[in-house]
């Protein structure tokens, strides 16, 4: 995949945008090193347990927890075949596990075909000392909606400087939590399909590593609008 493929930021924002204003079923999603190294495991010889292994901790995952290994497996890959616009990394990113990018877009059956710079995400941050963002069509998609948020963070003080209401927010555990009881599992899944599915909003802000591509898959297939 090159460069010369890859969708612009400012083209993304405004289709962004657009699918907000027209009310468009979408998933926005970004393919990360981890993404690669859950989906690659087992199919790509790069992978290693040990990197499987770092993933699963990271994410809040219990290492045996096989049937729910198998579910975020297969999941991501449905996730990533019916978004939008999948977020892959440029040329010159390609190091580490993102050097085996064309591999795991070959395991891929990507319908869409539009992708997009996995760091598109960088286009909404905000000025250190002030709260507004740098990038104005971004700043115009977070401004006068009613959103959902997926996170460990609350940014519902944020929003509300941009006349933003969060009318619902699914609080994620922070990476890496030690504590037994944060360890996600299908039910906490289930908890989170059904509140996507009650909350009616003008778009969800989902950021929460790996499940955020599933969460996102989810949002769409509700009829709504989820970006990564």
């Amino acid at each position: 995949m090159k460069d010369s493929q890859i969708i612009e930021n400012d083209i993304l924002l405004n289709m962004i945008a657009n699918h907000i204003n027209e009310g468009i079923a979408s998933s926005f999603i970004r393919k990360g090193d981890g993404e690669n190294i859950v989906i690659g495991y087992k199919k790509i010889d790069e992978i290693k347990f040990k990197d499987f292994k770092r993933m699963m901790r990271i994410m809040n995952v219990r290492l045996f927890n096989y049937k729910f290994q198998k579910f975020i497996r297969k999941s991501l890959v449905e996730s990533f075949n019916n978004c939008d616009v999948l977020g892959i990394s440029k040329e010159n990113q390609r190091v580490g596990h993102w050097a085996i990018e064309e591999k795991i877009l070959a395991l891929l059956d990507f319908r869409s075909n539009k992708y997009c710079d996995m760091n598109f995400h960088m286009e909404f941050i905000k000025y250190p000392n002030d709260k507004k963002l740098e990038n104005s069509v971004a700043c115009k998609i977070i401004s006068n909606k009613k959103i959902g948020i997926i996170s460990c963070f609350d940014v519902s003080e944020f929003l509300a400087r941009h006349n933003t209401i969060v009318k619902k927010w699914i609080k994620m555990p922070i990476q890496k939590d030690k504590l037994l009881n944060r360890k996600l599992n299908i039910c906490f899944y289930n908890d989170v399909f059904s509140e996507i599915s009650k909350n009616k909003v003008d778009f969800w802000i989902v950021a929460a590593g790996i499940h955020a591509k599933i969460f996102c898959n989810k949002i769409k297939l509700n009829g709504g609008i989820a970006v990564d």
